[in-house]
């Protein structure tokens, strides 16, 4: 049996501890594998679920990020789970607490994953926990090809011990499901409502977009410190009748079914789990081009792929795709099958599996 613990800061809503959150309950379902998930703060909701499942969670280990006996606590939760893999959440106080805590603790293998879009960004103190933790780990994976030119050319990592293992979608969950008939036509996008993800970008190209196709609709979900910001460029650019914010949701895989064109106007942005999450649902995504996207958006063939920093880009990609219905419903029978043969959360967590036992020979 293979012990494995997994150390994030929290498990609130987000792509990276959504891939935890799969990570740990699938392997645990697994007789081969002993799973332990330990949150250095509150466990949040999908820990909570977790925890729900049966699956094993410590949480609060630190009282905050300067609570030094947080990491002796840490190290004596090692010693006692004996893991065999340590597997580590690419944050900078998550990497830097299991630094510190594994010298106190022998342990067979750590493995650091990077799920975070901005590592190129990151202040000098976060670059020099990279560069240490980097260095005294055994292994790395990342969830794109992107990821691990960044990794290899900006934190001088070894491409030898790095692995790339996509993110993957439940297909059971984010499946096409008919969208009730009306003449609207909804362009929607879900995510954090941070400056990174762009959602100022999309509404400064909905007055183009209204021009041309009158009948469109924006639905936006998710929370952020820009979402009151967002609301008021909406009412300056006086399109605030025709978007909804709809706030953080628990529904989206029922949500998303109701878009025409699915849309992420990111600055920043790795893989993102939404752009699958539409994909899965067979809409067609306007996505700029950045990061990992070129990885699951493929231009033309199942979606559209546009500059970043770009309103009228995006609002030309947007129309084109309203006014024509085929080209959307092509896109997203593409789309659907991508992520089913390449993105699904069955084929994430095997290759994990696949990376466990390959670093344990």
């Amino acid at each position: 049996m293979t012990k494995v613990v997994l150390v994030i800061s929290k498990m609130d809503i987000g792509g990276a501890e959504k891939v935890f959150y799969d990570l740990a309950e699938r392997l645990s379902l697994d007789t081969g594998y002993r799973v332990t998930v330990v949150c250095l703060y509150a466990q949040g909701r999908l820990g909570d679920s977790l925890a729900a499942k049966g699956v094993e969670i410590h949480e609060n280990i630190l009282k905050d990020k300067f609570d030094a006996a947080g990491i002796f606590r840490l190290a004596d939760m090692l010693r006692d789970k004996a893991p065999d893999i340590l597997y580590i959440a690419g944050q900078a106080v998550t990497q830097a607490v299991c630094l510190i805590a594994g010298i106190f603790v022998k342990i067979p293998l750590k493995v650091i994953g990077f799920h975070s879009h901005n590592l190129v960004r990151r202040s000098w103190i976060k670059s020099l926990t990279d560069k240490l933790s980097i260095s005294s780990a055994g292994y790395i994976t990342c969830v794109s090809e992107s990821q691990k030119k960044h990794l290899v050319s900006d934190k001088r990592a070894q491409s030898e011990k790095i692995k790339v293992i996509y993110n993957g979608v439940d297909t059971k969950i984010f499946k096409p499901c008919a969208k009730k008939a009306d003449n609207s036509i909804v362009i929607g996008a879900v995510g954090s409502m941070r400056m990174e993800k762009g959602f100022d970008i999309l509404i400064k190209a909905i007055p183009w977009v209204l021009n041309k196709c009158p009948n469109a609709f924006f639905m936006m979900i998710g929370e952020g410190k820009e979402k009151n910001n967002l609301e008021k460029l909406a009412s300056n650019l006086k399109v605030d009748s025709s978007v909804r914010f709809l706030g953080q949701r628990e529904d989206i895989s029922e949500i998303i079914p109701a878009f025409d064109i699915a849309c992420s106007s990111s600055r920043i942005e790795n893989f993102p789990l939404s752009i699958l999450e539409y994909m899965a649902c067979a809409k067609p995504v306007v996505a700029t081009k950045i990061g990992g996207v070129p990885e699951m958006v493929k231009d033309g063939f199942n979606g559209v792929a546009v500059d970043a920093e770009s309103p009228e880009a995006l609002a030309k990609a947007i129309v084109c795709l309203i006014n024509d219905k085929e080209l959307r419903k092509t896109m997203g029978i593409n789309a659907r099958k991508t992520v089913e043969e390449n993105f699904t959360v069955e084929k994430m967590v095997q290759n994990y599996k696949d990376f466990f036992r390959d670093i344990q020979k």
